[in-house]
């Protein structure tokens, strides 16, 4: 997937911790972290601080401010423990699948889950109208947009279907289909309540499997989540 750039880091406002909706409720909570608290590093997990080598001092806020969140996270479920890495994905501890999201060294969130239903679970978080018009081809379909209205609440909302589109794409991985969907394959619609419902093409999801999502904004930012369950199998009639 491609990424547009980034605008200059803007100063965010405060430093709170802070828990967006999940889209499941009981046994998943997602979480919210701003970058930047004094001694942050010096208090992730040892494991957690060798990850950090190497790293730009921007990505070293996202990361330390991911992880953080990641570890109010995990207190919450009742399942502390350091967050590694898996190649490109963070490694959560056994029997949690969790996602983290940062944009641009301010802000970051953490969404896991200990739902046996759950195959695969995403979260990203955007600055609002950061995508501009010619993006849309790449990431909306035809019908997303004759969605978008011009201007700048045209913006917002295609900065919102791409990061329900990421948020989705993370939950994907999961599934180690050995590859990553496209932008046209997901079509995403936003309901009541902060909702998000997707459409996809045909065999992208295994059969018997479900994408449900929600969506909200905190300051300047739009923060999606996805989670890919597993449906219960009808039962057989008497």
């Amino acid at each position: 997937m491609r990424r547009a750039p980034r605008p200059a880091r803007p100063r965010p406002p405060g430093r709170p911790t802070g828990r967006p909706t999940a889209p499941s409720g009981q046994g998943t909570v997602g979480v919210l972290r701003w970058a930047g608290a004094e001694g942050a590093e010096e208090a992730l997990h040892p494991a957690e601080r060798d990850l950090l080598s190497g790293r730009s001092p921007g990505g070293r806020r996202d990361f330390t401010a991911g992880r953080h969140a990641a570890a109010e996270a995990l207190r919450l479920l009742g399942r502390p423990g350091p967050v590694l890495r898996d190649g490109r994905r963070p490694r959560f501890p056994a029997g949690v699948r969790g996602s983290i999201s940062h944009c641009e060294g301010n802000v970051a969130v953490c969404l896991a889950t200990v739902r046996e239903d759950v195959l695969g679970i995403g979260v990203d978080i955007e600055r609002l109208g950061r995508l501009g018009a010619p993006a849309a081809r790449l990431v909306c379909t035809e019908r997303e947009r004759a969605r978008l209205r011009p201007g700048p609440a045209g913006g917002a909302r295609l900065t919102a279907v791409f990061s329900a589109k990421e948020a989705f794409y993370k939950a994907f991985s999961a599934l180690d289909a050995g590859r990553e969907p496209t932008f046209h394959e997901v079509e995403v619609a936003f309901l009541e309540d902060g909702r998000l419902a997707f459409d996809t093409v045909g065999g992208l999801l295994p059969r018997g499997t479900t994408a449900t999502g929600r969506i909200g904004t905190v300051g300047p930012y739009v923060r999606t989540s996805v989670l890919l369950r597993a449906c219960s199998p009808p039962r057989p009639s008497p």
